[in-house]
């Protein structure tokens, strides 16, 4: 087995020189990538840059991480260090990926990494996760994802790589799949960034979810709007301020969504 080509390690080269420079990018891009199926490349304002996801599932899951008010960055398509990730695969035992006709080993890729930011002891903290994104059919034999896939031998090898890898940076590594990123929880987030203007009274917020689950206990099966209109009655506040009050409940993860539908006003809703 050879290492890198000349221009895939002139492209690594020039990569870990760019994102050092300040500015993120991803090492993979759709234009680049021969791949089948749909892709994505878009612009996030949150970041303020061009973001490349190589599935409508990666989308879904991009969306989800960087709605969370903790997020600061979320960096997708991120390169790994060849000459680290092939000593682990010596070690573990395992071949590193590689072009089978070339026999040339290939640079790994994280698939997304997420840097959260939390207050402990009135310090600002940043912390760092990376997460691999598969399909469940592709690695687990049900739902439930309680076992591997025989044939998914192969896969399990690059994951034990791939997480290795960040485990020796002390950086917290996940396997997520469609199922963490559902058609539903993505639509519902993106409901309430849609409809949330960016105004809310953080005291209110803090007495509306004790409120509007009471009103949701006692009728289950009451529509989105009714339980905003007996919201907005019991805290003498608008229909719309109690609209915006679970947008940014929601967002905040101060009420808690069961995503098993999607949000629609005039349809009952089910919470945590």
């Amino acid at each position: 087995m050879q290492l890198l080509k000349c221009s895939t390690l002139k492209k690594y080269n020039q990569w870990v020189l760019d994102i050092h420079s300040g500015t993120y990018r991803p090492f993979l891009t759709v234009r680049a990538v021969n791949k089948f199926g749909r892709r994505h490349w878009i612009w996030c304002d949150k970041q303020q840059r061009e973001v490349h996801l190589l599935s409508d599932a990666e989308r879904r899951a991009y969306e989800i991480m960087i709605s969370r008010p903790t997020t600061v960055e979320v960096k997708e398509q991120y390169a790994l260090d060849f000459s680290e990730t092939l000593s682990i695969a010596n070690e573990l035992g395992y071949v590193h990926p590689r072009n089978y006709k070339t026999k040339q080993i290939i640079v790994m890729t994280t698939d997304f990494i997420t840097v959260s930011q939390s207050l402990v002891n009135q310090k600002l903290l940043l912390k760092a996760k990376a997460y691999t994104f598969k399909y469940s059919s592709d690695l687990y034999t049900d739902k439930s994802c309680s076992a591997f896939l025989p044939s998914a031998t192969r896969t399990i090898q690059k994951l034990e790589i791939e997480q290795e890898y960040w485990n020796r940076r002390g950086i917290e590594y996940r396997v997520i799949t469609e199922l963490h990123a559902t058609k539903e929880r993505a639509w519902n987030i993106q409901f309430c960034k849609n409809s949330f203007k960016g105004v809310a009274d953080k005291s209110l917020a803090m007495e509306f979810p004790s409120v509007f689950y009471d009103i949701w206990e006692k009728n289950r099966y009451a529509h989105l709007s009714d339980l905003f209109i007996q919201s907005a009655t019991i805290l003498a506040i608008g229909q719309d301020d109690a609209e915006q009050l679970f947008c940014f409940c929601v967002l905040h993860d101060l009420v808690k969504l069961v995503h098993s539908s999607k949000l629609q006003k005039y349809r009952p809703i089910e919470l945590e």
